[in-house]
């Protein structure tokens, strides 16, 4: 080759090189740690990556601890720092503390946690089953056979003496996992936390109309009954989804699905109702006037706090 042409080629090479190292660059710009976010659960095994290091659990910046100090600035709409794919308040989550004295408050912690505490019992009509499993976190796999009253209950519940809330205020988070596209006739509660007889202070259901509808019943969360429909984008299929709801009578109940925020209902209340005695998952019940079964749900990694701010850990 001659030193013309060499040079030639060394110029081209070059080029060639810095165009090849411009794409790597833009290219991982495109990339997005999904798994590197405020709250996500952390230890030896998963470290946290920087800025962010193992809070109590759980990965915070300092930046993200001074914001939690200071009243939950950290949280967000639809995020922000109480954690996992759901975080967040819409009046602002919170990491709970902050830095004092180089010791680190991780604030207000779930009472019940489904893979750590169990369940107290199960709730099952003719030809219904709840199944537990305590090699997976003790989860809820619930079946039902129709939408006839004595075939339609399948439910693992928590009664006293476990954990319990005791004020009219809250936090839950966990998943629901649809093994197949339902087809109801009428809702399906998957989750209830209420009073007996019948003070329910919160119902998650699906609808046939592919909608969650989120409800209370009077004298609970706040005076009079208060129920929310949120449209599902692109119906219920089968598949994962994550709830967040958090709550405090009179002022106002806030949901989350797989990360955003549906929306939020205020809860006026002057009254000072009974605290919820039971909390259950499952089915606890198939509404309609024709057989719309037989369906099924499973529940895992469900939390319960009776603090609206309190910080829940990632779902797995």
């Amino acid at each position: 080759m001659t030193a013309p042409a060499a040079r030639w080629y060394v110029r081209r090479v070059s080029g060639w090189l810095r165009l090849f190292a411009v794409a790597l660059v833009a290219l991982a710009g495109c990339f997005v740690e999904l798994d590197d976010r405020p709250g996500r659960a952390c230890d030896d095994a998963n470290p946290c990556r920087e800025p962010r290091r193992c809070v109590a659990g759980a990965c915070f910046a300092d930046t993200e601890l001074d914001a939690g100090a200071g009243g939950g600035g950290a949280g967000g709409a639809a995020g922000g720092s109480s954690g996992g794919v759901a975080g967040g308040g819409a009046a602002g989550g919170t990491t709970g503390g902050g830095v004092a004295g180089g010791a680190v408050d991780a604030g207000p912690q779930p009472i019940w946690q489904q893979r750590v505490h169990g369940f107290s019992d199960v709730t099952e009509d003719t030809g219904c089953d709840a199944t537990i499993d305590p090699s997976r976190g003790n989860l809820v796999v619930a079946s039902v056979m129709s939408s006839r009253d004595a075939e339609d209950t399948a439910s693992a519940n928590v009664l006293p003496p476990l954990r319990l809330p005791t004020r009219a205020e809250g936090r839950v988070r966990g998943r629901l996992t649809l093994g197949a596209v339902p087809r109801l006739v009428g809702n399906a509660p998957f989750v209830e936390l209420g009073a007996q007889p019948s003070g329910v202070h919160l119902q998650l259901a699906i609808a046939p109309t592919n909608e969650l509808v989120v409800s209370s019943q009077a004298m609970t969360v706040a005076d009079s009954a208060v129920s929310a429909r949120y449209a599902i984008d692109g119906g219920w299929q089968r598949g994962d989804y994550l709830f967040e709801v958090r709550w405090r009578r009179g002022a106002t109940r806030a949901v989350w699905l797989n990360g955003q925020l549906l929306g939020q209902v205020n809860l006026p209340s002057t009254s000072t109702p009974a605290p919820p005695d039971r909390l259950r998952l499952g089915i606890m019940r198939l509404d309609g006037p024709t057989d719309g079964g037989p369906f099924s749900v499973t529940l895992n990694s469900w939390q319960l706090a009776e603090d609206a701010d309190a910080v829940l850990g990632d779902v797995p």
